[in-house]
């Protein structure tokens, strides 16, 4: 996709940490084949975006930015990084609820009229609510791009945003770097991920069986480190060790495992929705939490297996059924696959958003996989 919105100017601000890497090293690290492609580097790479990351808050921020940044927090550095050069732009995009909205805001009380399109990973969680109902800042953001329908349905009734500036672009995956091997997989299972994750259900599911259970749960930041004290106060069963695994090692657990499990609290965003692409691109099948949030991706029977949420005996009765059918789990491993090359490719993700971002994208619907949502 080629569009006229390589010759404007845009500010693109994504959340930055310690150490994370360049925009110029990430890409080298997945031209190496040793990382997937980063969605915000391929953005940015075809709108001609800079890109407000770490290394630009060292390099090249304002002096009064990289101070707020030093002692308030990086995300409120940013914004006020944008605020202050975002006349310099045509267009600027906030790929983080924490720093889009509180520069929504800033534009707002300064009656400051700028393009500003927001990326958001969770609406409705309190500090988000509280700033588009109540603040009303959706005023001086033009468009609002979710991955989840759930979601953007929430917006909508209950956060009173208008429906013309929410946008639905389903969670991508580099389908180059997550593809399926032929690695045999033995008496092993997965599961992956920190977010919204319910693990105190599958080690009540999985005691006792004769499968060995990795958790892939992150680095070592504050989330993945909170997870593991939480997990060990509950004592995993003698079957389950949990590890962190760089991005290639986790693509030879998701190889070798029979299938992939997902098991979720009941929550309303879309928790789960990278590993869940991550385990389809691999061709695996797999078997997930039904939750208000998680209805966008696979289709009952299709992909995978939902289970309810809080469900031992439920999640044990899955996981049993597919490590005795062999060719049901491959079946849907098929299927997961085909639908991430038909709708969840990263390639497709980048040219969806590069149209909404430059103003040209037209408002499309996409059906939920699902049509029943948990009460």
């Amino acid at each position: 996709m080629q569009t006229d919105s390589s010759a404007a100017r845009t500010l693109l601000l994504v959340t930055s940490h310690p150490g994370q890497p360049s925009c110029a090293e990430l890409a080298r690290e997945a031209a190496a084949g040793e990382r997937p492609r980063k969605d915000y580097v391929e953005l940015a790479r075809l709108i001609g975006a800079d890109v407000v990351d770490e290394e630009y808050m060292r390099e090249r921020a304002t002096t009064v930015a990289r101070r707020i940044a030093e002692r308030a927090s990086r995300p409120a550095g940013q914004a006020v990084e944008a605020f202050l050069r975002g006349r310099h732009y045509d267009r600027i995009c906030a790929w983080s609820d924490r720093i889009g909205l509180p520069l929504a805001f800033l534009h707002k009380l300064a009656r400051v009229d700028r393009d500003l399109v927001l990326i958001s990973s969770w609406l409705s969680a309190p500090k988000p609510a509280f700033m588009l109902r109540d603040l009303r800042v959706h005023t001086h953001l033009r468009a609002i791009v979710s991955y989840s329908s759930q979601q953007n349905r929430i917006a909508a009734t209950r956060l009173g945003i208008p429906a013309h500036k929410l946008r639905l672009a389903l969670q991508p995956v580099d389908e180059r770097f997550w593809t399926p091997e032929t690695t045999p997989s033995r008496a092993l299972i997965c599961a992956v991920g920190v977010s919204g994750r319910d693990y105190e259900t599958l080690f009540d599911a999985v005691r006792g069986l004769d499968l060995e259970v990795r958790l892939a749960v992150g680095g070592g930041e504050l989330p993945a480190r909170a997870l593991e004290r939480r997990l060990g106060a509950v004592g995993p069963p003698p079957n389950v060790r949990l590890g962190h695994y760089r991005p290639q090692e986790l693509r030879g657990l998701y190889s070798a495992a029979r299938f992939v499990v997902i098991p979720l609290q009941d929550m309303e965003y879309d928790a789960g929705v990278t590993a869940l692409t991550e385990a389809m691109s691999m061709g695996k099948a797999v078997i997930v939490t039904r939750t208000r949030g998680q209805i966008d991706l696979i289709a009952d029977g299709i992909q995978g297996i939902y289970v309810p949420p809080r469900d031992p005996r439920a999640l044990r009765a899955a996981i049993e059924r597919l490590n005795a059918d062999p060719a049901e789990a491959k079946r849907m491993g098929q299927a997961g696959r085909r639908l991430v090359e038909e709708r969840h490719t990263l390639t497709g993700y980048v040219e969806q958003l590069a149209g909404i971002v430059s103003g040209e994208a037209t408002v499309v619907s996409v059906e939920p996989r699902t049509v029943t949502i948990s009460p």
